[in-house]
Order: C-alpha cells, then sequence, then structure tokens
C-alpha cells in the first residue's frame, strides 16, 4: 500500500489543497485518489488535516509538536496489524508535513492567506499583481488570489468582469479559474466575462493567444486569438469558438464607443454595460433607428445629447431608468 503513496508527491497535495494546482495536476491528484481505497482514505485523512488547520487562528501561538502528537493519537488506535503500521508512519509522517507546511506556525500560515479585490455595482477598479500583471475589474466582480502568487504559480480566481493584462512568463503560465472553466496564457491581453448568475462565460482576445478549456480537461483546449472569442455554455458544458463582432466589448474600460449602423437597442445595451444606467425603449419602433457614430471619454449626458438631435428622440429618468422616446424610424 505504501508504494502507492509514493507515487504521489506531497508538494502537489499540498498545491492541491491550497487551490493552486493546474488542471493536469488536479487529474493526477484525482487519479491516484482513485486507484484504491487505501489511497481515498489516506486523502481523506490528510484533507481533514488541512480543514483543522484552515480552522486555527493565525493570531494563536501553535505548538507544532504538540499538534503532531494529537493527530498521531487520532490515528494509532485504529491501527494493529504490522502491515499496515509502516504505512500509517508514513501517512502520519506526511500528515505532521502537511501541518507544517500549510501553516501551523505563523510562516506557513502565509503560504495559506489569500487576497481578494472586490467593486461594488457602477464601480470599476484596476489592480497590479506582484508579477506586474495588470487586471481591470468591471462592476460587480471579484478576484482572489494566494499571497506567494508569482513565486512558483500565477493562479487566480475570478468572479464577474476582468480586462487582464498579463505580464509574458512562459515558465510561469497564468491561470484563470472560473465557474467550471479555465482559462490559460503565457502572456497577452484579453476580457473575461464570467458572473456567475450568468449562463454562459465568454473570453475575448485582444492581443495575442489564449486557452480555453472545461475544469479539469486542458487537453480538450479550444486555442483564441486576436479577434476571436471562447463562449463556454455552463448548462451544456461546452465551449464555442467564433469572431468577436462586439466592437466595444471593452468600452466599460476605456469609455471609447464606436457605433457603425447599430440599431438604438444594440446601442443602449452598450451604453448600460458602460455608465451602469438601465434603458427602456417606450415605442418598439424606436429599435429600426440606426446610428453611426463615435465617443471618445465623453459622459452619459453628452452621448444622450448627440443620439438626441441625431435620432429625434427623447429622454425622461424614472424609477432609475431612461425611458427612451419617439416616433421610430
Amino acid at each position: 500500500m505504501s508504494e502507492n503513496f509514493n507515487h504521489i508527491d506531497l508538494d502537489l497535495l499540498t498545491r492541491y489543497f491550497s487551490g493552486e494546482c493546474t488542471s493536469e495536476e488536479e487529474t493526477i491528484v484525482l487519479h491516484w485518489k482513485a486507484e484504491s481505497e487505501e489511497n481515498t482514505r489516506h486523502f481523506n485523512e490528510l484533507q481533514e488535516v488541512w480543514t483543522t488547520m484552515g480552522k486555527t487562528s493565525p493570531n494563536r501561538n501553535i505548538d507544532v509538536d504538540a499538534e503532531w502528537e494529537k493527530h498521531t493519537r487520532e490515528f494509532i488506535p485504529s491501527v494493529e496489524k504490522p502491515g499496515k503500521t509502516a504505512f500509517l508512519n508514513t501517512t502520519l509522517r506526511i500528515a505532521a508535513s502537511v501541518i507544517i507546511i500549510l501553516g501551523l506556525s505563523y510562516t506557513g500560515w502565509n503560504f495559506l492567506s489569500k487576497k481578494s479585490v472586490q467593486t461594488n455595482l457602477a464601480e470599476t477598479r484596476q489592480i497590479s499583481l506582484p508579477d506586474g500583471s495588470r487586471v481591470t475589474l468591471n462592476e460587480g466582480s471579484k478576484i482572489t488570489y494566494q499571497e506567494n502568487y508569482g513565486k512558483k504559480f500565477r493562479t487566480v480566481k475570478l468572479n464577474g468582469e476582468a480586462y487582464f493584462e498579463v505580464v509574458k512568463n512562459p515558465s510561469k503560465p497564468f491561470i484563470i479559474k472560473l465557474n467550471g472553466a479555465e482559462v490559460k496564457v503565457l502572456g497577452t491581453s484579453f476580457n473575461v466575462k464570467a458572473y456567475e448568475n450568468q449562463e454562459k462565460i465568454e473570453v475575448t482576445v485582444a492581443e495575442g493567444k489564449v486557452s480555453v478549456y472545461k475544469k479539469g480537461l486542458e487537453s480538450e483546449q479550444t486555442i483564441i486569438t486576436k479577434g476571436e472569442q471562447a463562449v463556454y455554455q455552463k448548462q451544456a458544458e461546452v465551449i464555442q469558438k467564433q469572431q468577436n463582432t462586439d466592437r466595444n466589448f471593452i468600452a466599460w474600460k476605456t469609455h471609447s464607443l464606436v457605433f457603425e449602423n447599430d440599431n438604438l437597442s444594440t446601442i443602449i445595451k452598450t451604453l448600460n454595460a458602460v455608465y451602469h444606467v438601465e434603458f427602456v425603449l417606450e415605442n418598439p419602433q424606436l429599435n429600426n433607428c440606426t446610428v453611426t457614430t463615435s465617443f471618445e471619454n465623453r459622459d452619459l449626458t453628452s452621448v444622450l445629447k448627440v443620439l438626441q438631435l441625431t435620432l429625434d428622440i427623447s429622454f425622461e429618468e424614472k424609477d432609475g431608468k431612461i425611458i427612451i422616446k419617439g416616433k421610430g424610424c
């Protein structure tokens, strides 16, 4: 039994429990776990150690030796046969190592600590990661990463929408964990829209090359380049590759708007994303109206004035919404 356990690397297990594994590494761990009941049992034992450790306050002065003795007492009574004793000792040694590595001391706690940045409604925010990569978060978004980000791995978790400008580092791929999918790049610029309450995830490339795949299935990756988009349908669990037809896919970040014979519905959808205001067309015939124009970092009032003169329409604010009125086209 002990030979099976030797096939799994302690550092790999540590990264797995901390959520820093790549998809390929997660597959290795889960495959090892499923190989035998013994592997499953020992995986669960180490996971329990992790969970116990995770509930420990970083402000407590912890005696690692006492923790080791505590876990030893918990494991030893259940083992009597000599053939299993050697394996038990291995398990206990690894459990003790996990306890130490994962943070039952002040140094270890830093390994576990995570940082997160979150935006509120109608708020955007730009942050710089330790490796120099830049992330701009759209409203209602959250990004999380380990404090030791960049030392061995560059892994983040995202819920919401963000524009990434990733510093190139071939030896340390940049990985974004999403709800059901993952994104992997070496260094490039791209937009990810992955709100938890939406049915799909959209990854759109501005520069370079991006890999998108279902969690744990990097071997079935979809590669997209500049001008392309990958759409992951959560319910169907499929990824579709297509050309990006939205000229304003990062207008929420740049406030640079370009409309070329676009109908009013398309325009107000973009304005809603950029200015975080809900619009309502009072007359369905207004959707037949089209506009060709551009705006560079203009406030909403200026944009509405141009549309008002161009289309002979009017705007009325009511109950936090902007009602668009007119005869239509």
